[in-house]
C-alpha cells in the first residue's frame, strides 16, 4: 500500500518541524510546527492498522497467531536501532540535543512516559507506547477470538475512546482547571496528559478497528478504500484535521483540546488511510519520487533527527548563521537523511536479515509425503 507510505512520510515530516525552533514574526511556519505533535498521532493509527492486520489475519483463518514470532518481529525491528541511539545518549553527551536526566532504566523497561519531564531523548516516550500496545494487543486478541461480533467490537472501541477522552477530562478539571496562562503548574500538563499511554489510546483504536474491517470484512473495505467512497473519505479526513489545526490554535491545552484533538485526529487520519489504502491511490502515490526510501527510514529519522539537527545548529551559529538560514535548514535536513542511512544501513538491515533467518527456523516443519503403498 504506497499511499501507507504516503503517510509515514508525512507523519516523520511533522514530527521533525515539530522539534525545530520556531521563529516569532513567522505565523504560517509556526501554526504548521504547532500542529506538528499529530504526526505522532498518525503513526499510532498506521501501527494499529499494521499491527492488527498483522494479528488478526491468522484468526480470520481459524489459526492461533504465534505470540514467539510476534514479539521476536518487534523485537528485531525496534530494540537494535534504539538501543544504539540509546548508547549514543547515555554514553556521548555531545550526541544529546539536551542532558539526559531520564535514568537509563525508565528507557530500557519502556516506562518512561510516565512522569516525564522534558530532555535529553525525550521524543523515545512514543516508543514506549508502541511497546505497551505490542504487549497488550496480542493477549486481547486471543483472549477475544471468537468470542465478539462486529457490534461489539464496535462498542468496545468506542468505549476505550470515550473512557481516555473522561479520564483526560477529570485530570484536567482537578489538576488544570483554575490555573491561569502563566501559572508554572502547566509544566506538569504533558506529564499528565501528553505522554502517558492511557492519553494516547485513540490512533492506536482507530488504526485496529481499520484492520478488523480489512481482515474479516473484506468487501466492505474494498467497497470504501475505492472511488467516491475513497475521495469522500479523503473529505471527511481533512475536515476534521481542520478542526485539529481550529481547537490547537484557539484551545491549545484547554477542556476542548484535551477532551477532543487526540480523537479528533485519529478519526480523520483514519479517514486518510482509507481513502490512500485502494488500488488507485496506491499506484499514484508509488509514481512519487522518493516516497518509499523516506517511508524505510522514517524510523532511524524518528530516532536521530533531534540531536543531529541540534548538531548542526551549533556548528554553524558561531559563523553567523541561525536556525532558519538556509545553510542551517539544508546541512541539517541532509545530515539527518545520512545519519538515519547510517543507522539504518549499519544497523536496522542487519537485524532484519538475522530476523528472517530466526524466522525460518521457527517454521513449524512440514511432515515428510509418506510413501506411496503398492
Amino acid at each position: 500500500m504506497a499511499g501507507l507510505d504516503l503517510l509515514r512520510c508525512l507523519a516523520i515530516l511533522v514530527v521533525v518541524v515539530f522539534h525545530y525552533p520556531r521563529p516569532q514574526g513567522h505565523d504560517a511556519y509556526q501554526t504548521f510546527a504547532n500542529f506538528g505533535w499529530t504526526g505522532v498521532e498518525l503513526f499510532f493509527v498506521l501501527s494499529g492498522f499494521l499491527i492488527g492486520s498483522q494479528l488478526m489475519e491468522p484468526v480470520s483463518r481459524g489459526e492461533t497467531p504465534s505470540l514467539r514470532r510476534f514479539y521476536l518481529r518487534r523485537a528485531l525491528r525496534i530494540l537494535p536501532s534504539f538501543l544504539v541511539v540509546l548508547g549514543l545518549y547515555l554514553f556521548v553527551p555531545a550526541w544529546a540535543e539536551q542532558p539526559v536526566v531520564t535514568p537509563a532504566w525508565r528507557f530500557l523497561t519502556f516506562t518512561q512516559n510516565f512522569g516525564l519531564r522534558r530532555n535529553g531523548f525525550s521524543h523515545a516516550w512514543s516508543l514506549c507506547v508502541e511497546e505497551h500496545f505490542y504487549l497488550v494487543l496480542p493477549l486481547t486478541v486471543l483472549a477475544l477470538r471468537g468470542r465478539l461480533r462486529a457490534p461489539s467490537l464496535i462498542a468496545l472501541a468506542g468505549g476505550v475512546m470515550l473512557g481516555g477522552m473522561l479520564l483526560r477530562g477529570g485530570l484536567w478539571m482537578g489538576f488544570f482547571s483554575t490555573l491561569g496562562p502563566g501559572d508554572p503548574a502547566w509544566r506538569e500538563y504533558d506529564k499528565l496528559l501528553y505522554y502517558p499511554t492511557y492519553a494516547r489510546l485513540d490512533g492506536l483504536t482507530c488504526g485496529v478497528m481499520l484492520a478488523a474491517l480489512r481482515v474479516f470484512r473484506p468487501a466492505a473495505w474494498e467497497r470504501w478504500t475505492r472511488g467516491g467512497r475513497a475521495r469522500g473519505l479523503a473529505a471527511v479526513g481533512l475536515a476534521c484535521l481542520g478542526g485539529v489545526l481550529f481547537i490547537n490554535e484557539e484551545h491549545y491545552r484547554y477542556l476542548p483540546y484535551v477532551l477532543l484533538a487526540f480523537p479528533l485526529a485519529s478519526v480523520g487520519f483514519a479517514a486518510l488511510l482509507m481513502s490512500l489504502a485502494g488500488p488507485t491511490a496506491s499506484r499514484v502515490c508509488a509514481r512519487i519520487p522518493g516516497v518509499k526510501t523516506f517511508a524505510v527510514l522514517s524510523f532511524t529519522v524518528y530516532l536521530v533527527h533531534k540531536a543531529v539537527q541540534h548538531g548542526v545548529r551549533d556548528a554553524l551559529e558561531p559563523r553567523g548563521m541561525d536556525a532558519f538560514h538556509p545553510v542551517t535548514v539544508l546541512g541539517g535536513a541532509v545530515a539527518v537523511l545520512l545519519a538515519s542511512l547510517a543507522l539504518h544501513h549499519g544497523v536496522e538491515r542487519p537485524a532484519l536479515k538475522w530476523r528472517e533467518r530466526l524466522e525460518r527456523r521457527l517454521a513449524p516443519k512440514k511432515p515428510e509425503p509418506r510413501p506411496a503403498v503398492t
